[in-house]
């Protein structure tokens, strides 16, 4: 199991952009199925931007801003940003791609990321896990909601917007057929 779980972090991202291009290659997006997944990818670029104003990897444990809400914020935000994708390519391959990597890479992840922090922080990660909820997140008053544009900088999270704005680029090149796969 545990060979499994390092290839699976050793190989996400490689198989995270084969998937992407099964989806793009058999996507048969529609302005209004680009539109809508449109909003979501935004959605997902926004929450994983705010979330990597917050991080400070491996010297301080982040509680405040989307992290007060789920302690998985940025895992959230791919999720919503991939949910845009897969409604964008608007078929059954696109959403079946997308959950088969969501739920073969990323509980493996957030599994992995609680063992580390946890023995990083200690009770102050064990206290942060009662107050917040792992995934989905949870609605109630945000604490210190102050944005660190260091730290999103630091963590290339500019990456993600360049990435997604790509994607939208040729999601809307095929419904223009400028671009067609098969």
């Amino acid at each position: 199991m545990k060979n499994f779980i390092e290839l699976i972090i050793r190989y996400r991202s490689f198989v995270g952009i084969l998937c992407l291009i099964a989806i793009l290659y058999l996507s048969e997006p529609s302005p209004q199925s680009v539109a809508v997944g449109f909003f979501f990818i935004i959605a997902g670029m926004f929450f994983r931007a705010w979330a990597s104003g917050y991080i400070n990897k491996d010297n301080e444990l982040a509680t405040n801003g989307p992290f007060s809400l789920t302690r998985n914020p940025l895992y959230f935000g791919n999720f919503v940003l991939g949910l845009g994708i897969a409604i964008s390519g608007n078929n059954i391959y696109s959403y079946t791609i997308f959950f088969a990597f969501y739920l073969l890479f990323f509980p493996f992840l957030m599994i992995l990321e609680h063992k580390r922090l946890k023995k990083k922080f200690g009770m102050a990660y064990t206290e942060w896990c009662r107050n917040s909820h792992s995934f989905f997140p949870k609605i109630k008053r945000i604490k210190d909601p102050d944005f660190n544009i260091s730290f999103y900088m630091k963590n290339r999270e500019y990456r993600v917007l360049y990435f997604s704005l790509f994607v939208i680029a040729i999601l809307i090149l095929k419904v223009l057929n400028i671009i067609r796969t098969y």
